[in-house]
């Protein structure tokens, strides 16, 4: 966790304030106060790995928001109490970095493949994921735990702190390869379309974006496409582009395509 994340929601009532928060009632920069409670893993964090205390400052962000320091006005056994300082002339405040156009089409994987696949894919950036369901795949893994939207966003969540950003890229689910094609037909996606396969095609280390232009990348899961479900990508555009044939698992086929992506375009420059 190099950055810690919060939003609206951790933003305190009145009462909570007036327990003791010696900061905000003193110190006139300051102008809004939020808390994290003892079962908050962001309370442990700055308490036990970070040892802050009251008048430290840490590295924070609004999630979708932006970067910058905020300061610890209470620290007890129950809750953290800390606030951003607008008006301190030394404060840091930046910027997040803006998330790659690119959109990831992913089979759905075995949820305990999913949970390392979004922290790995949201820490090296991308603008949109969505989860399907394909022929080859296990329905069932659609309606696990670990596949609600509150856990995925929760992984996602996970990436970005673990970058030192904020934007949060955006995820949703579709039960079939062809449900998710009409989606992005029904969008009027025109960037490149690009199916990762195993086979005599182009590496992708020789693709290139154009300046400004989205992409959609479709990434199948462990046991690969159907003919069928290679047949509609290839009607919506999509070309094929492969990483050799090495047999590569889920999780290190979207980041090795995701890092040769961003390498590639000019992302990390």
């Amino acid at each position: 966790m190099n950055i810690v994340l919060f939003s609206d929601d951790d933003c305190v009532n009145p009462d909570c304030i007036n327990d003791g928060c010696f900061f905000y009632k003193h110190d006139k920069s300051i102008n809004n106060c939020f808390v994290f409670y003892k079962n908050d893993e962001r309370y442990l964090h700055i308490k036990k790995v970070l040892h802050l205390k009251e008048g430290d400052v840490f590295k924070a962000g609004i999630i979708n928001g932006k970067i910058c320091e905020a300061l610890i006005s209470h620290l007890s056994e129950e809750k953290i109490l800390f606030s951003f300082c607008p008006n301190k002339p030394d404060k840091v405040e930046t910027r997040p970095l803006p998330l790659p156009p690119i959109k990831i089409i992913l089979g759905f994987p075995r949820p305990i493949q999913l949970r390392r696949i979004l922290r790995d894919a949201a820490s090296l950036g991308f603008a949109e994921i969505v989860l399907c369901g394909t022929d080859l795949g296990e329905r069932s893994y659609l309606k696990s735990n670990l596949s609600s939207p509150e856990e995925i966003k929760k992984y996602l969540l996970d990436g970005i702190s673990q970058a030192g950003q904020t934007l949060l890229p955006a995820f949703s689910f579709c039960s079939s390869v062809r449900d998710t094609l009409k989606d992005l037909k029904s969008a009027s996606f025109k960037g490149s379309k690009v199916l990762l396969d195993i086979g005599d095609f182009p590496s992708l280390s020789t693709f290139k974006m154009k300046k400004g232009e989205e992409l959609t990348i479709a990434i199948g899961s462990e046991r690969g496409w159907t003919q069928n479900e290679r047949e509609a990508f290839f009607s919506e555009g999509f070309i094929s582009y492969s990483m050799g044939k090495r047999i590569l698992r889920t999780e290190t086929a979207l980041t090795s395509a995701l890092s040769v992506l961003l390498a590639n375009n000019g992302f990390w420059d």
